[in-house]
């Protein structure tokens, strides 16, 4: 046998007789206002006490509904049977709407979804309220407080004041409840005690001044709906739902007082309107602050996705910068590598030269010394090979001078005594000499030269445009030009050929074109091949004037 422990039924016990209170007093309030037979009420807040009671506590409330509702029928007259069977309705329509909002409709009492305002409209306002007006109507029926012609009016008279209770007292609670307070600064304080005093006076006003509320014109009513916004778009739901109770609590006091817009003849007609309207603005109020919080909700989620989408790209941008950091710093050394690497063929070919230059030059001319004593002691004995041997005497000094003149280009000596200047002028004579082209050479007067180094390897550069014209260009003249350009100095080599398509020459990838643009990087300048007005090869570096300026020399 299952015992259940002693502070859970005093818990149980605690809460049926507080709902059975709360669902007695409302109940008493309600039947106040009763139209028929003594139990119908238009005004019947009871019902929306009820649904909150089994929304937050559970089904352990139910009892609590019932007994409250008895004895609130047996209070006024009611037969024992017939309290029992309303309050029996009662507690099958509050029973009813939980279970179909929390099961069926998954039912949130925050009332921040349109869904939910919707479900409670229809399931907990609509259907719901039926069940207990049909029950009720029926045992008022069945012990003879109505008769068959007023059945229909009696049904239609209850379910309205239940839906009324349902729409107007439980919105405002559930707030409580779970909405946390509208109200977060002194400023939104003074907008709210503004909106209370605006809203009661606006509706004493239209329901309840003698003196300027008017019988039957119902679209006066409607000056209370911007008072409605205003509570939904600024104060969420409890600002919304306590808008709403107030604005129902002065309708109905105008109504039943015989002023305001819904007051008729007949007291049951009154508040039939004032019912309707009440159901009106209760539905219009909730529809709209569901949406408003909607609304904001997903404003939220963009902004978070916002937030979040700035975060990303603010790391992805850290992630960039650091990559281009890593990537300028492997540039860097590879250029210095790259620089190196050029330095170190530069003084490989300086060293050939200078062996070429001093080793086989200067055993080229001890050679031509003896060839030329032999020639003339052989022409002295007028021996035959005399004339053999003045050959290879010339031979000897051809040799002599063609490897001079290598490592001459090899070895810019003329670097370390005449500067650039006087190198390139003798590349431009070698240049001449070695293939019998005309090679010209033009320096501007107010050209700044560069430090040695820089010399060098601007020289490089020269060597190898004129090496690839020599190879490519098919022509009769190169011209070697260093001229100045505004802020930037143009060392430029052109030539009479056949010309080369700048688009193939882009493409290239042989050493010669790599060498050129790399030599330009270590300038800080750039390497352009163009083609010329005489249909041949044009190309250029250009690079900034340096900082510490050499001589200018003068045009050659």
């Amino acid at each position: 046998m299952f015992i259940v422990p002693r502070n859970l039924r005093l818990r149980l016990f605690v809460h049926t007789g507080l709902v059975a209170l709360a669902y007695f007093a409302s109940a008493k309030l309600g039947l106040a206002y009763a139209v028929v037979g003594g139990a119908v009420s238009l005004v019947w807040p009871a019902s929306g006490v009820a649904l909150v009671a089994l929304l937050v506590m559970g089904f352990a409330a139910a009892p609590g509904i019932a007994i409250g509702s008895f004895f609130a029928n047996m209070s006024v007259g009611v037969p024992l049977p017939m309290a029992a069977l309303i309050g029996f309705g009662a507690t099958a329509a509050a029973l009813t709407a939980t279970l179909l909002l929390t099961r069926v409709a998954r039912f949130r009492i925050t009332l921040d979804r349109v869904r939910d305002v919707l479900a409670f409209i229809i399931l907990a306002a609509t259907v719901s309220t039926a069940v207990s007006a049909l029950i009720g109507a029926t045992a008022l029926l069945g012990g003879g407080r109505v008769s068959a012609s007023e059945y229909g009016k009696a049904v239609l008279e209850w379910w309205l004041g239940d839906m009324m209770g349902v729409l107007v007292v439980a919105p405002p609670l559930l707030s409580l409840l779970a909405s946390p307070g509208p109200v977060h600064s002194t400023k939104q304080a003074v907008e709210a005690c503004g909106l209370t005093v605006a809203m009661l006076w606006a509706s004493y006003l239209i329901f309840g001044a003698p003196e300027l509320a008017g019988h039957g014109y119902y679209p006066s009513a409607l000056a209370i709906l911007p008072f409605i916004i205003w509570a939904a778009l600024r104060f969420d739901h409890l600002g919304t739902t306590f808008a709403t109770l107030l604005v129902s609590i002065v309708a109905i006091w105008g109504t039943t007082n015989g002023t305001g817009p819904f007051a008729a003849v007949s007291p049951v007609d009154s508040l039939v309107r004032w019912c309707a309207f009440a159901n009106v603005v209760a539905v219009t109020g909730l529809l709209l602050v569901a949406a408003h919080a909607q609304e904001k909700r997903v404003h939220s989620l963009l902004q978070a996705s916002h937030i979040e989408l700035e975060g990303r790209v603010r790391e992805r941008t850290r992630d960039l910068q650091r990559a281009n950091h890593e990537l300028k710093q492997e540039m860097a050394r590879r250029r210095l590598l790259e620089a190196e690497l050029i330095r170190i063929g530069d003084q490989q070919q300086r060293l050939i030269g200078r062996e070429l230059h001093d080793g086989l030059g200067q055993h080229l001319t001890s050679l031509g010394f003896y060839c030329t004593s032999l020639n003339q002691t052989l022409q002295k004995h007028g021996h035959p090979a005399a004339a053999d041997a003045a050959t290879i005497v010339g031979l000897v000094k051809q040799a002599s001078l063609m490897t001079r003149k290598i490592a001459h280009g090899l070895d810019p000596v003329a670097m370390e005594s005449g500067g650039l200047a006087l190198a390139l002028q003798r590349l431009a004579q070698t240049t001449c000499a070695l293939d019998g082209i005309d090679c010209t050479l033009r320096i501007g007067s107010d050209v700044d030269l560069l430090d040695p180094p820089m010399q060098i390897n601007l020289y490089r550069a020269a060597q190898e445009a004129v090496n690839n014209a020599l190879k490519y260009s098919q022509g009769h003249h190169i011209g070697i030009d260093l001229e100045r350009e505004g802020g930037m100095q143009r060392l430029s080599i052109s030539d009479d050929g056949v010309g080369v398509d700048p688009e193939q020459m882009e493409r290239a990838s042989g050493l010669g074109l790599h060498n050129l643009r790399h030599r330009a990087s270590l300038l800080g300048g750039s390497c352009t091949i163009t083609r010329n007005a005489l249909g041949g090869t044009t190309v250029a570096i250009s690079y900034p004037i340096p900082e510490s300026p050499g001589h200018a020399t003068e045009a050659i």
